[in-house]
């Protein structure tokens, strides 16, 4: 199966078993969001010129969730820098990562179960139903990173999210693996222009983050 690249985050993000998503925290939005564009620059949809993203065809595609993010930048009034994009998406997580949950549902990948918290709160658990397509993901990009298997630019660009977002502890849950893993990313993306535009919508966020922090002392 063909997954997405913002299904191939939110699949390695999840829980298989008990359905919750992991404790990465924000930076699990913003790879998700960083996902979403590089969705539609595959797609041919958009473009990214001198760090700016730049729509370059409005026709929809197979997908409602990236149609959605389409209209959406199709909105802005100038092409804006890619940092400012993905900061955009992430505000939105909370009405965007939904319609992906539901496509994967569809897909018959992830089901939905209705938990209680305190035997009070209601929530929402996403277990797998279908392991197969997070298996093969997960095979081949550790033949990548550990058998010196080519990757495709798809699979780069998964990569350079992985890294510029933290998430390699998704991917790889051994300690010892990511710290051989995570030289090997970097060899594998040190060209990739996506990987530090991506990266520094995290370093705006840490910072933003940071100074919160100290304007609360």
């Amino acid at each position: 199966m063909n997954l997405h690249l913002h299904e191939s985050i939110l699949l390695l993000s999840l829980d298989d078993e008990k359905g919750s998503f992991s404790m990465s925290g924000t930076y699990i939005y913003y790879g998700f969001a960083a996902a979403l564009l590089m969705d539609l620059i595959l797609a041919e949809r958009i473009v990214v010129e001198d760090g700016r993203v730049k729509v370059k065809d409005r026709a929809i595609t197979d997908n409602r969730l990236l149609n959605d993010v389409l209209s959406r930048l199709k909105g802005f009034k100038k092409n804006r820098k890619v940092a400012y994009c993905i900061h955009y998406l992430v505000q939105r997580v909370h009405k965007l990562r939904p319609q992906a949950i539901e496509q994967l549902i569809r897909l018959k990948i992830l089901t939905r179960r209705e938990e209680k918290v305190l035997w009070v709160f209601k929530v929402n658990r996403y277990p797998s139903v279908n392991a197969e397509p997070e298996d093969t993901l997960r095979e081949r990009l550790h033949r990548v990173i550990f058998q010196d298997a080519e990757p495709t630019p798809k699979e780069r660009m998964l990569l350079s999210i992985i890294l510029a977002c933290q998430l390699l502890k998704d991917l790889l849950p051994d300690k010892q693996e990511r710290k051989a893993a995570k030289e090997k990313i970097k060899a594998l993306t040190e060209d990739s222009e996506i990987r530090k535009l991506i990266g520094q919508a995290v370093l705006e966020m840490q910072a933003s983050v940071i100074l919160a922090a100290s304007g609360t002392t």
